[in-house]
């Protein structure tokens, strides 16, 4: 028996959650696809900590921006 055990809190995997962001849009600058790029990259990492043990994973579902359904790029990293 662990003398300090350590409490980790989780989501149950599979759990749904609603996301909105709104984006300000300032001297016509087109910053959508760096967020989409940051959304991918949040996908592929994770939030919080113990990601190495699966904790954190997250997928971005039926993505729409004013109606009309996105993708998120396959590699982040690519220009």
């Amino acid at each position: 028996v662990a003398e300090s055990p350590r409490f980790t809190e989780r989501v149950i995997a599979g759990a749904e959650f609603d996301f909105r962001l709104s984006l300000k849009v300032i001297d016509g600058e087109d910053l959508l696809p760096l967020l989409k790029k940051g959304l991918k990259l949040l996908e592929t990492d994770s939030l919080g900590g113990s990601g190495s043990r699966g904790y954190g994973k997250i997928e971005f579902r039926d993505l729409q921006l004013d109606g009309t359904s996105i993708t998120l790029p396959d590699n982040p990293f690519a220009d």
